[in-house]
């Protein structure tokens, strides 16, 4: 996944609930309540509060945490009703007055914004999910498929015996799909400017998974990867009992996001692979201090996207010294309260100076995917009231900054409109070769050319290369299924078309087609599939 599109705010959260911490009077029972809390081990700090509430069910402070926990367990009503009692009371403290009131008005923002969201748990229980009724529908069944894999897969990579219930949680996780990205800023601490500006899609905060519908966005974006990033956060956070640093947090969440599909790693994208590639030579990398306290306080993007991709090849590196048995060392060790240092050298044997002076070599031999393409990737947010006419390549024509590409493609799409395809096709065959290397836009352009003209081997001949260089755009995974699916390699079709979902799952005639090849395999996702072309294409 893009790092540019995933900035989770966990570290942020980190910091509120130990500043709320600092704020709790000094009682030691509901001490050990808020360092619960604090640890993301919600179902333990409510079994741990029920008995002091039993002769203190009017202490203001018993209020504040049990409508912080109500709030925690997805009772947003309740819980706002039970804060606003608590922030009422003459005896509480100015500290947890404060913090109160913030999270009442928290609590209360949240129950307007989902207020209306529908529930529905996924086939093994782990997971439920809130969403609203209409094209975020099609959705769930994938988003449960993804998470129950994913479940199963981390559960196993970070089990340990001292505490298996922490990466196999018991209770379901609640994962809540907003329709914009303002329902976003709503339920967050964010403001809309830092959620454009960031790029921010998904949080792991306040014991959910918290995701913007595809539908948000022009081209959609990995949701299904963004999905197990953020429940990666979830099980380290258990796991680690909240001492585990950011920078560690982000590399593994990171080296898990693709592992509902499969084994962990790959999660560098060829422009993040280039971004590290460069810096590297230059001598220009992000220091692990300097990603503290948030990725998200670097000053660009492109910084962000480097912090990622190094923190990401760290852990690729420590996996490949010691395994998942190394990487559950060091999380036992941070859970027990040892600095990063001592929990590195403890896990891995060696002191963090050799291991960094290890990981520089290492990124020095790597293999990398090196991409010099033209076009680079932005995440585009749909403003509300955007026509659907109005799709991202065509928004993202201007983005082609060399002007004979620019002036190409434009001609070549008049010509397409008035049904000039072959005139149109060369254009943009024009268009490719002053580009040089592959470009998304020209390639998807000259693909849907040549199967509007029935020539599907041409299709895949100006597709492929681009889906390979730009796997996130739906659009070209999309037309290079169609391509396949036209020339009967129903493998090959597949592989694209679920691709496709994985990114921007809203095109009825991306599930159509899997519908088509699913009939044809006898595949069990078959009435997945046909219910999924029947509501976005309406028949």
């Amino acid at each position: 996944m893009n790092a540019l599109r995933l900035v989770c705010w966990l570290v942020v959260t980190l910091l509120e609930l130990a500043g709320a911490a600092a704020a709790r009077p000094a009682d030691p029972s509901l001490l050990k309540v808020s360092r619960l809390l604090l640890e993301s081990r919600i179902e333990e700090a409510d079994a741990a509060l029920r008995p002091i509430e039993s002769s203190r069910a009017s202490d203001p402070s018993v209020l504040l945490l049990r409508g912080e926990i109500l709030f925690q367990l997805g009772s947003y009503d309740e819980s706002a009703k039970i804060l606003r009692k608590a922030v009422a009371d003459s005896r509480l403290p100015a500290a947890e007055l404060s913090e109160g009131r913030a999270m009442l008005e928290l609590a209360t923002a949240t129950a307007e914004a989902t207020r209306g969201l529908v529930e529905q748990r996924s086939p093994s229980g782990h997971f439920v999910f809130r969403y609203r009724r209409g094209k975020d529908e099609v959705l769930i069944p994938y988003a449960s498929a993804a998470l129950d894999k994913a479940w199963a897969a981390l559960a196993s990579d970070f089990a340990d015996s001292s505490d298996p219930q922490a990466a196999a949680p018991t209770a379901p996780v609640r994962v809540e799909i907003y329709e914009e990205i303002a329902d976003l800023a709503r339920v967050s601490t964010l403001t809309l400017h830092e959620i454009e500006t960031s790029g921010t899609i998904a949080l792991c905060k306040w014991n959910r998974l918290m995701i913007v519908s595809p539908k948000a966005l022009l081209r959609g974006y990995p949701w299904l990867d963004t999905l197990t990033h953020e429940y990666t956060h979830y099980i380290v956070s258990r796991a680690g009992r909240g001492q585990v640093p950011l920078w560690v947090h982000e590399g593994l969440a990171k080296f898990q996001e693709k592992r509902w599909r499969g084994p962990s790693g790959g999660g560098l994208s060829p422009a993040m692979e280039q971004l590290l590639s460069t810096a590297l030579q230059k001598k220009r990398l992000i220091s692990f201090e300097q990603m503290s306290p948030s990725m998200a306080k670097l000053p660009s993007q492109e910084d962000t996207a480097l912090a990622f991709a190094e923190v990401y090849t760290f852990i690729e590196y420590l996996h490949g010294r010691a395994g998942f048995g190394g990487i559950r060392s060091l999380i036992r060790s941070l859970a027990d309260g040892l600095g990063e240092a001592r929990a590195m050298q403890t896990a891995f044997g060696i002191p963090f100076d050799e291991l960094d002076h290890g990981w520089r070599g290492y990124l020095r031999s790597r293999k990398t995917r090196s991409r010099t393409g033209p076009f680079t990737e932005k995440l585009r947010f749909r403003k509300p009231g955007t026509s659907k006419a109005a799709t991202a390549e065509d928004d993202e024509s201007g983005d082609i900054s060399d002007p004979k590409v620019r002036g190409f493609v434009r001609l070549g799409g008049l010509l397409r409109a008035r049904g000039r395809l072959q005139a149109a096709a060369f254009e943009y065959e024009k268009a490719a070769s002053q580009a040089g290397a592959p470009h998304p836009l020209v390639g998807l352009k000259l693909g849907r050319t040549y199967l509007d003209q029935n020539d599907a081997e041409r299709a895949v001949a100006a597709l492929e290369l681009p889906s390979e260089q730009y796997p996130d755009w739906a659009g070209l995974q999309a037309a290079l299924g169609t391509a396949y699916l036209r020339k009967g390699d129903l493998t090959k079709a597949e592989t694209a078309l679920e691709a496709a979902v994985a990114t921007s799952p809203f095109d009825p005639n991306v599930h159509c087609g899997l519908k088509a090849i699913y009939e044809q395999r006898k595949s069990p996702l078959l009435d997945q599939a046909s219910r999924a072309c029947t509501l976005l294409s309406g028949h």
